[in-house]
């Protein structure tokens, strides 16, 4: 089984080819620039857990998954929390839609 560092098994696959890791990079525009975020469908389905506590609990949580498998450059991290909070956004409005309309006749 692969390690994490610390010698404690990894609990998720971890992927060890470039190529399997960027078949993963969906991008956001973030402060204005266009950046690769490893992983973001699995980070924005993960962040809905913290829903339930408030806009201010997503946000935090989104910033956190990200970090997992992301750098986040500590100036920057206010711009990434927007970023991310808008597509959170973005996406679960598509998501309501797409129920929405599944059900109309």
């Amino acid at each position: 089984m692969p390690q994490r560092s610390g010698g404690k098994p990894a609990t998720e696959p971890v992927s060890c080819c470039a190529a399997a890791a960027a078949a993963n990079l969906e991008y956001l525009l973030v402060g204005g620039h266009r950046v690769a975020i490893s992983r973001l469908a699995e980070i924005l389905e993960r962040a809905q857990g913290a829903s339930s506590q408030g806009e201010g609990a997503v946000r935090r949580e989104l910033v956190c998954l990200a970090r997992v498998h992301n750098y986040i450059p500590p100036p920057a991290e206010k711009d990434y929390e927007e970023a991310l909070y808008a597509e959170y956004l973005a996406r679960k409005g598509k998501a309501r839609q797409g129920k929405g309309a599944g059900g109309r006749r």
